[in-house]
C-alpha cells in the first residue's frame, strides 16, 4: 500500500475512531453487522471496487472481513 493511502487511511481513522467509542454496544454490534452483510454483498457483484469500498471501510473501523461462504 502506498505512503499517501496509509496516511489517509489514518487520517480517517483517527477521525471516526473516537467517535465509535461513545455509541452504545448495539450500535456497534448494527454497524457491524451491516458492513459484514454489505461486504458480502460486495464480493457476489462483478465491480471489484464495491470489495475495495467496502473492505477500506471494515479497515477504517477495524472489523474483520467476513469470509464468502
Amino acid at each position: 500500500m502506498g505512503t499517501v493511502w496509509v496516511w489517509l487511511l489514518k487520517m480517517v481513522a483517527s477521525a471516526l475512531l473516537p467517535i465509535l467509542g461513545v455509541l452504545t454496544p448495539a450500535i456497534k454490534s448494527a454497524l457491524t453487522d451491516f458492513l459484514s452483510k454489505l461486504y458480502l454483498d460486495a464480493l457476489a457483484t462483478p465491480n471489484v471496487w464495491d470489495d475495495f469500498v467496502v473492505g477500506l471501510l471494515l479497515d477504517i473501523l477495524s472489523i474483520p472481513r467476513p469470509t464468502a461462504p
